[in-house]
């Protein structure tokens, strides 16, 4: 996996935990702070954030 896929990877695991999170009322914390440093160097490196929001959305409703 090249560095720009594990960007992306990582910034839609972070949103995955932050989709979790927000199902439970939970809307602050460090997994957020994560998700958006995880999601500003994915983005720095090509991504769009709809991608990252499509595909976390898609992995957390499975």
């Amino acid at each position: 996996m090249n560095d720009k896929q594990q960007l992306f990877e990582t910034a839609v695991r972070d949103a995955v935990v932050v989709l979790t999170l927000m199902r439970k009322d939970v809307f602050a914390g460090p997994e957020f702070l994560a998700a958006d440093e995880s999601t500003d160097k994915a983005k720095a490196a090509g991504w769009a954030f709809h991608e990252i929001e499509d595909e976390a959305r898609q992995r957390a409703s499975q």
